[in-house]
């Protein structure tokens, strides 16, 4: 249905699938370079307007899974869902004290079929690449599909966010000396003594969602600048940074950005993420035989004879550069490098994904709000930050 046409991709379909198909498709969401801006419209929506709990189910897993001091202490909680996702959905409340919070509940029928449809699919892919080798350096369905099936298991339990706010914010703390523009970044407050694995409480948010601002041509390319800024010191300096880095899950207001959703904290070898800088930087200084370097230093083992690599990633940078973001993708031109360099016999190390996923969120959203700037040359300008 994803690669299908456009009029046929029916979300509400996806969503009957059941929760990998969701996840599944939320993956590609972020791949406007495969899949055209329609779908990936579309795709979006699976982020933030998933079909909510009937009123009565959402009541029974809310008693069922409150503490009692929650039960004790929330003076009023709203009937309809602020916000709907695949795995559940938050309420907006108030405490008695008269501080506003979320209330987020997951959906108590999803992790049977999830791991059900997991295996499923696992072994399919295993048996793809069983009968194509090259599947796996390509497209690496297994470990894409077990990315997916960690952060999603993680996202079960809804202690990890406290453990992965706490995480993220012990990190910002240790930049924020050298890195002033550290300290605009924020998170919100969750209240340990109401939350169970079923069932969290935060802090409201006044500060809209970026997605939100994208929607609405408020978000400015020098606020994501900055939030390229924020993440490229956990991405790139530090090797440890937020998983699921959509704009769903980042709030702006203020010249400030809250980060939410934030129990899955990735890890990669920071050799591999300031590979990718430097490939990047080079790009953007327009020293593509540099960059071509800095690709293959990536790669787990050199090449025996480069020279094919050499001459096809001169031949696939003829015309990149000196264009807008609009007219040249970093997504998609970083994907056809590395397929090229891995059909020239180039390996590069598991665990991988969650940078590449990043890095096409952070690209989708320059996209969305400034097609007319090059995003690579304005990089460069604080890369420094990240050494």
């Amino acid at each position: 249905m994803i690669f299908g046409p456009a009029d046929r991709l029916d979300t509400a379909e996806i969503e009957r699938m059941g929760l990998l198909a969701v996840k599944i498709a939320q993956m590609y969401a972020i791949r406007g370079d495969l899949l055209g801006p329609e779908k990936v419209e579309k795709l979006g929506k699976l982020f933030e307007e998933a079909s909510p709990m009937p009123e009565g189910r959402f009541l029974e897993v809310f008693d069922a899974e409150a503490p009692d001091a929650l039960k004790r202490d929330l003076e009023h909680l709203d009937d309809e869902p602020l916000a709907v996702a695949s795995l559940g959905q938050v309420h907006r409340g108030r405490l008695s004290d008269g501080t506003e919070v979320v209330v987020k509940v997951l959906r108590a029928d999803h992790a049977a079929e999830f791991r059900r449809d997991a295996a499923a699919v696992r072994l399919m892919a295993k048996t793809s690449v069983f009968f194509y080798r090259p599947l796996e350096r390509l497209a690496d369905p297994v470990g894409t599909l077990d990315n997916i099936v960690s952060m999603t298991e993680t996202e079960m339990d809804l202690t990890a966010e406290i453990r992965g706010t706490e995480r993220l914010r012990e990190l910002r703390d240790q930049g924020v000396a050298r890195l002033p523009h550290l300290s605009d970044l924020h998170f919100p407050k969750v209240f340990e003594e109401y939350t169970t694995p079923g069932i969290m409480v935060s802090e409201y948010l006044e500060a809209p969602s970026v997605r939100r601002l994208l929607d609405e041509r408020g978000f400015s390319y020098e606020a994501l600048l900055k939030l390229f800024r924020i993440h490229g010191y956990y991405l790139f300096h530090l090797g440890e940074f937020h998983g699921d880095f959509h704009p769903g899950n980042i709030h702006f207001a203020g010249g400030s950005f809250w980060f939410i959703d934030n129990a899955n904290v990735e890890k990669v070898d920071r050799a591999f993420s300031g590979g990718l800088l430097a490939f990047m930087e080079d790009l953007g200084k327009g020293d593509y035989r540099k960059a071509a370097e800095s690709i293959a230093a990536l790669a787990i083992e050199p090449l025996e004879d480069p020279a094919e690599f050499e001459r096809k990633f001169a031949e696939l940078y003829r015309d990149f550069g000196g264009r807008p973001i609009g007219e040249q993708s970093l997504t998609l031109q970083m994907m056809r490098t590395i397929r090229m360099a891995v059909e020239c016999g180039m390996e590069f190390p598991k665990g991988a994904f969650p940078v590449i996923k990043s890095l096409m969120y952070l690209d989708g959203m320059a996209l969305a709000c400034a097609p007319e700037k090059q995003l690579l040359d304005d990089v460069a300008k604080f890369a420094g930050d990240f050494r």
